[in-house]
């Protein structure tokens, strides 16, 4: 190509001067701290689990879900934080802020690593 002209009005991401983004700066709005579980018996199968709950896929995908509103495929209910309560099997999502600083912090109190 003898020519290229970047288009800066559109959406993309942009090259920014190394050093610029001051990441000390950033305000975290929300912290999720997704605690990992040992395998323990849920519902007759043993599962593992982030915060005290294992991961059912639904028969709708969830963008799908979201996009046309649909109820019951998923809930906006799982917690920043551990909770004392029994394990259960749900299709449960973080509810994050849009276009927000997340810190995301994965605990393990096993003796085996667990690679997300």
């Amino acid at each position: 190509a003898i020519f290229c002209r970047w288009n800066v009005s559109a959406g993309a991401a942009r090259p920014n001067p190394q050093g610029s983004f001051k990441y000390g700066e950033i305000t975290v709005t929300d912290v999720f701290v997704l605690h990992n579980r040992p395998a323990e018996l849920i519902e007759g199968k043993w599962r593992t689990t982030l915060s005290g709950i294992s991961y059912l896929a639904p028969s709708t995908p969830l963008k799908l879900a979201e996009q046309f509103n649909i109820p019951g495929v998923f809930k906006l209910d799982f917690p920043n934080k551990m909770m004392n309560r029994q394990a259960k099997v749900d299709t449960s999502v973080i509810n994050g802020t849009y276009k927000a600083f997340v810190e995301i912090i994965f605990q393990n109190n096993d003796t085996t690593v667990q690679s997300y």
